[in-house]
Formats: structure tokens, C-alpha cells, sequence
């Protein structure tokens, strides 16, 4: 060995000897500075997390954060673009990132049921947008149960959320006086189409089928017709002959509902400020075809100011109702009109951010929640409707039998 290997390896001897007891002296259990590891560090975006609570909504969630009256009215309206506002409950969780000054957004995260989450890049007059759906269980179920009481409790008895139990109620009583004709003993039945996430039902499931057989009532079938837009208003329950289940009502004023904002207390999307807003807002694509809720006559046809132009039809009832920033109208004053009879087509004329629908409803002089109209699809459905129908019912009979009577093992 020459005389530089030599120096060489006593000199790693001697780091090695100096290294162990430098390790040896080092108080026990000694934890190192923070800054020796800060260059692991990942960095965090600073998001600000807000549950939805009871009676709130995105536009009282976004005023916690102290943000100028435009930037919230106007990021609130533009979330209904892409989110149905009826769809939004209470424990759904809003995710926020402001930009450097703190006075306005840069991405949000809405997160829904909790399989949906949809996420917004916000620019200064637009979001981007993009959804993300975690994968659900389909199971559909069938349940059996007997009248005791009422209805209402018979169906809860079975587990059944309050908006499914509503569902077949509004269907039934079409067809059943439950005053007079139902009878304790009465035999139910209800096919569901559940979503199961985690091993636990979603809200929203899908009644696919209801009978109800007693002595009084006689036998009753309902079944669900389903168009390929899961927005349509035609879908829901209806008799075996495509009768509408829920016929006691007005009609809505598109064929397809998507409510971008609703009646109330919000932060005006054009002046940024706290109105009242007098109507329902129905996202819809420019020159969509309007439709009369009810009969009536139309007692205005033509501009109004903000509303740009504008329908209102008087009704037997005593309702008016009123159709804004309409791109066209197709009626006149003092004209006659049937439920379902095109008025006019979607626009954005007046104080308007972009197409859609305000629908409003007065009475007695004064604007009233449109939500308490009774609104239902077709009271029957159409010839060619009617041929789409029989092939449901046939797929809803077949998915029951194989349920109720599976096949053998082989």
C-alpha cells in the first residue's frame, strides 16, 4: 500500500471516530431544529373551509369572508351556472383560496353528498370548471309494507327519507282518496334505486315503481318514465296508461329545470349590493322555448325596465306570474293561453348577466315564492312518449321479478 492510500484512509477514520462521539455526547432524545428540515417542508395553499349550515347558503357562507359586495354576488350567481341551488343541503363544505390582498377569490371546492366535488378557477368575469365524481354502488331494493295508521307513517316506518316518501304520496293521492278509501291493512309496495357510497344510501334515491292494493282503493300501479336529460321535467312517476301521477298542479315554465337562484335575500350579481330577488332564475340556453305554467290571459307583452321584455299572465286563480329578460315574445296583451302554450324564448335583455329565465309570481300586489306552486310534468304523456314508457315499464317488471325470484345456482 503506497503512502496516499494510507493518508487517505486514516484521514476517514479519524471523521468516523469524531462523528460517533459527537453522537455519543448529544443530550438523549434530541430533536432537531425545525430549520434543518424546512427545505422538506411541502407547501400548503391556504384554504378557508365553510360548512353550509341549516337555512344558509353560498351566498351567507361568502360573506364570512368580508369580500366586496360584487365579487360575491357575482361568484354566487356564477356557481349556478354549473350547480342546481335547490341541490344544496345543509353539511355540504365550501373550500375557499384568496389571492395575495385578500379580496378576492382564486379557487373554490364545493363539495356535495360527499361523492361530488366541484372545482372553480375564478377569473375576473368567468369560472372554469370541472366536476369530480367519486364512484357509488347502484342498488335497487324492493319494500313491502302494511297500513296501520296513515300512509306518511307507514312509509317512514320503512326508512324511507321524507322527500321519497313525499314523492309516493304525491303519486298515490292522484289516484286514492286516503280520507275515505284507505283502510288499515292495506298491502304497498316500492322499487328504489338507492346510490350507496361507504355502505350508506345517498340522498336522492330513484322510485322506480309503487303499488298499492286494498279493498276499498282497488289496485294502483305507478312507474317511473325517464328521459335521457336527467333535468327534464318529465321524469317521475306516472300511471300504467302514462297519466301524470301529480297531474293537481301548474306546469313548469322550461321542459328542462336547472335554478341558478333562488327567491330571497342575495347579493345582486350586477350592483353587487343586498336585494331582494322576486323570483326563481332558470339556467337555460338562449332562444329556449317558455311555456304558460297555467291557463290564463296575458296581461303584459313587451319591455319592462330591468326585465327586459317581458310576459305576465293573469290566472283564474288570482296569480300573476311573470317571464323576464326574454330574447323574444310570441304573445299579446289580452290574448288567451293554455298550460304549456310557448310565450316567448329565453334572452338576457335588461339588467341581465347572461341567458336564463326569471320566473316570478304575485299576488295581492306583492312577489311571492314561486316555490309554492305545486309544478309537475306532463299531466299525460305524448303517443311517442307513450312508446318509450311501455318499454320502462317492461325493464321495471323484469328487475323486480329477478329480485323477488332469482334465478337457481347453477
Amino acid at each position: 500500500m503506497n503512502i496516499g492510500k494510507i493518508i487517505l484512509l486514516a484521514f476517514i477514520a479519524l471523521n468516523l471516530t469524531a462523528f460517533s462521539l459527537n453522537s455519543l455526547f448529544q443530550p438523549f432524545g434530541h430533536k432537531a431544529d425545525s430549520s434543518e428540515f424546512a427545505a422538506l417542508e411541502l407547501p400548503k395553499e391556504p384554504w378557508i373551509t365553510e360548512t353550509i349550515p341549516p337555512g344558509g347558503s353560498i351566498y351567507s357562507v361568502l360573506s364570512k369572508l368580508e369580500l366586496p359586495g360584487p365579487e360575491i354576488g357575482m361568484i354566487s350567481y356564477r356557481m349556478g351556472d354549473y350547480i342546481d341551488v335547490t341541490t344544496i343541503q345543509p353539511g355540504d363544505t365550501l373550500r375557499v383560496i384568496l389571492n395575495e390582498s385578500g379580496d378576492k377569490i382564486s379557487k373554490m371546492m364545493f363539495v356535495q353528498e360527499p361523492t361530488i366535488r366541484h372545482h372553480f378557477v375564478a377569473y375576473p368575469d368567468s369560472l372554469a370548471y370541472t366536476m369530480e365524481s367519486l364512484p357509488v354502488e347502484r342498488r335497487k331494493r324492493i319494500l313491502n309494507g302494511t297500513l296501520e295508521t296513515t300512509l306518511d307513517a307507514a312509509l317512514l316506518k320503512l326508512g324511507l327519507a321524507p322527500a321519497i316518501k313525499q314523492n309516493i304520496n304525491n303519486g298515490l293521492e292522484s289516484e286514492i282518496n286516503f280520507q275515505t278509501q284507505a283502510h288499515k291493512g292495506d298491502q304497498f309496495k316500492v322499487f328504489l334505486e338507492e346510490r350507496i357510497f361507504e355502505g350508506k344510501p345517498l340522498p336522492r334515491a330513484k322510485v322506480l315503481y309503487v303499488e298499492y292494493d286494498g279493498k276499498r282503493t282497488g289496485s294502483h300501479e305507478l312507474f317511473r318514465y325517464e328521459k335521457d336529460d336527467e333535468k327534464s321535467v318529465l321524469n317521475g312517476l306516472y300511471t300504467k296508461d302514462g297519466k301524470g301521477a301529480a297531474s293537481n298542479g301548474v306546469g313548469y315554465p322550461l321542459s328542462s329545470i336547472h335554478v341558478s337562484s333562488s327567491f330571497g335575500r342575495r347579493l345582486h350579481p350586477v350592483s353587487g349590493r343586498w336585494a331582494h330577488h322576486d323570483g326563481v332564475d332558470y339556467r337555460a340556453k338562449y332562444g329556449t322555448p317558455v311555456y304558460a305554467v297555467a291557463n290564463g290571459v296575458v296581461s303584459s307583452a313587451g319591455w319592462n325596465g330591468g326585465y327586459g321584455k317581458e310576459v305576465r299572465i293573469k290566472h283564474p286563480s288570482g296569480y300573476t306570474t311573470n317571464y323576464a329578460h326574454l330574447s323574444s315574445i310570441g304573445v299579446k296583451q289580452g290574448q288567451s293561453v293554455k298550460r304549456g302554450q310557448i310565450i316567448g324564448r329565453v334572452g338576457s335583455t335588461g339588467v341581465s348577466t347572461g341567458a336564463h329565465l326569471h320566473f316570478g309570481m304575485i299576488s295581492g300586489g306583492k312577489y311571492v315564492n314561486p316555490n309554492q306552486l305545486r309544478m309537475v310534468g306532463a299531466e299525460r304523456l305524448s303517443a311517442e312518449q307513450m312508446k318509450e314508457f311501455e318499454l320502462q315499464k317492461e325493464q321495471i317488471r323484469q328487475q323486480m321479478r329477478l329480485i323477488e325470484s332469482p334465478p337457481a345456482p347453477v
